[in-house]
């Protein structure tokens, strides 16, 4: 059954909230309607985590966060992680991004990516050992990306990453890897493909998983929920992913997003923002 996308009753402090833990809303593929994103997100009681994955994508998640008064995170996609580029030096300007606005709430997007291995893994490998580091420094979350590379992963955050509070995005993984992820202490993310009627794995992980570490999210413009398929995903959307959640885990969708909105204010540290 489709979710239903409708405005909130209520506004201002005490209205419903829900939290979409990953967004791309700066991003080219919203350039001519923004605006209109933006409002649907704010008519449903939707806030998002904006996320970089390279200097100019961290750059608009900053301004984008502030022209809103909303939060971001800033960071190097392993796609974007070549070493011939000058990591220090980028991660570098990055930093100067985070101590120059408190709306950086994180750092990522940042990990491994060996599916389409755009950059070489050794420098994956470099780009995130400094993402964890800069995390450390600042007192940060990180926001982990990972495809085809969960053994790197995990020995990698074993011994760079044990003391940072950890977001494992878009999690498309088995029961097992997800033990190893709680593991560390991590938040497991899901999003559109829990929706899919292919990935019951998921929506069976989700029953496994401790509620006090499970995040909601839509990483838009790509991943929509099922209803929207093969259309450009936004925030609004999150709604379909809330009511997947809720009805795996015969809950309310007012509980399932009380909980992940909960959830995400911890571990991203956010207070009376």
């Amino acid at each position: 059954m489709a979710a239903k996308y409708r405005k909130s009753r209520k506004s201002g402090p005490g209205a419903q909230k829900i939290f979409d833990t990953h967004a791309h809303v700066s991003a080219r593929a919203f350039d001519q309607d923004r605006q209109q994103v933006l409002e649907r997100a704010r008519d449903l009681g939707i806030v998002f985590m904006e996320v970089g994955y390279d200097e100019e994508s961290s750059r608009k998640s900053v301004a984008l966060a502030e022209k809103i008064g909303g939060f971001c995170a800033v960071g190097i996609h392993p796609h974007y992680a070549r070493g011939d580029d000058d990591l220090e030096a980028r991660w570098a300007y990055l930093e100067d991004l985070v101590t120059g606005s408190p709306r950086v709430k994180a750092i990522g997007e940042i990990g491994l990516d060996y599916f389409r291995n755009l950059s070489p893994k050794r420098d994956q490998m470099d780009a995130f050992v400094m993402g964890l580091d800069l995390a450390r420094r600042h007192g940060l979350p990180v926001i982990i990306h990972q495809r085809d590379s969960a053994r790197d992963v995990v020995s990698i955050l074993e011994q760079h990453g044990r003391d940072i509070p950890l977001v494992f995005h878009c999690f498309s993984e088995d029961i097992d890897y997800a033990r190893r992820c709680l593991d560390l202490g991590g938040y497991i993310g899901l999003g559109g493909p829990l929706t899919y009627p292919r990935n019951g794995y998921l929506r069976d992980m989700l029953k496994f998983l401790p509620q006090d570490r499970l995040l909601a999210e839509t990483d838009c413009p790509w991943l929509p929920p099922q209803s929207k398929r093969g259309k450009r995903n936004e925030p609004a959307y999150i709604v379909e992913v809330i009511q997947t959640m809720a009805e795996v885990l015969r809950q309310s969708p007012n509980q399932i997003s009380r909980l992940t909105l909960d959830n995400a204010v911890r571990v991203f540290a956010i207070g009376e923002e």
